[in-house]
């Protein structure tokens, strides 16, 4: 995939953007101490589920958990997570997810929902983790711990629980997925799926980050999109011509060609997700400039004069 190369232009507005938000739900996040343990590596990817009950009712938008991946080059470098409802004691229909590309050392990662889902608290769900193999457990030692299962048999959705209850460490947000001098704007546009395809970032926008990169996911498999990067800090949200209820939510200094993922998490790119790289370089000059990126897909499905969706932008200010 092709990596846009950072250049200093005279449009870049300084703005400082707050710290992350806190999550709304969340249980075992209080350190960043895990399990050294690692799932195991099997014929197809893992799918690994725990139970959580909500303490109110909770607008889920976004996810992380705290986890890390050293082996991606022999298993695959993506991962997702969705919630299920709980049907029988467990996992019942999926409700909503989101893909990533797993990051090498331990933090706190994950994406955006294709869809808010409202959780309530008189129900439970299930928090279902696909991964590639050998992607450490997002579990703490003498922790909260939840029940925990895995898939057994996809055909009949038979779920297995091979493991005693495990302390999942995990935070859901009410909001898209921001960071420190990160920030979601605007509003995404539903496919002809009914999802929301949305930009987030799991790394920071530092001075000298090689590999940051602006990952989408939630879009329509194997589309046609655009990477959209802006460096104005104050423009607005704009109706999209042509397609209803878009928006074009960043100005376009440069686009890049690209096409959303197909295939499982051990594919070189998964369902639906979506990549725009750009190599910040070791230059002190460019802290506190501003980069903004929307994805925009086509959907032939959508049925509209202009067939496109459009993500919500991600605004960044380089630190």
């Amino acid at each position: 995939m092709t990596q846009l190369r950072f250049a200093v232009v005279s449009a870049c507005f300084s703005v400082v953007l707050a710290a992350q938000t806190a999550p709304c739900l969340h249980q075992n996040d209080a350190t960043n101490s895990a399990t050294s343990a690692f799932f195991g590596m099997t014929t197809n990817p893992g799918l690994w589920a725990w139970q959580i009950t909500p303490g109110a009712v909770t607008t889920a938008e976004s996810i992380r958990i705290w986890t890390s991946h050293n082996y991606t080059s022999q298993t695959g470098e993506f991962a997702e997570l969705e919630i299920w409802d709980n049907v029988s004691a467990q996992p019942g229909q999926r409700l909503c997810g989101g893909v990533w590309r797993l990051r090498t050392a331990a933090q706190w990662q994950g994406c955006n929902f294709d869809s808010p889902v409202t959780l309530l608290p008189t129900q439970s769900y299930w928090i279902v983790l696909t991964e590639p193999g050998w992607t450490n457990l997002p579990v703490q030692s003498n922790g909260i711990s939840m029940p925990m299962m895995r898939l057994a048999n996809a055909t009949t959705n038979t779920w297995q629980p091979t493991f005693a209850p495990e302390a999942l460490k995990y935070r859901i947000f009410c909001n898209k997925l921001d960071d420190q001098s990160v920030a979601p704007f605007g509003a995404a546009c539903p496919s002809s799926a009914g999802g929301l395809g949305t930009v987030f970032v799991n790394s920071p926008p530092t001075v000298g980050n090689s590999s940051f990169k602006f990952e989408g996911s939630g879009f329509i498999p194997g589309s046609v999109a655009f990477g959209v990067i802006g460096t104005n800090s104050v423009w607005p949200s704009i109706p999209l011509p042509g397609a209803p209820n878009c928006f074009i939510n960043t100005n376009i200094d440069v686009t890049l060609g690209i096409v959303t993922g197909v295939g499982n998490v051990r594919s070189a790119s998964p369902n639906g997700h979506a990549e725009v790289p750009i190599a910040i370089p070791s230059t002190p000059v460019l802290i506190g400039y501003f980069l903004s990126c929307q994805i925009a897909a086509f959907d032939l499905g959508i049925g509209t004069s202009l067939p496109l969706i459009t993500s919500n932008a991600l605004r960044a200010t380089i630190y």
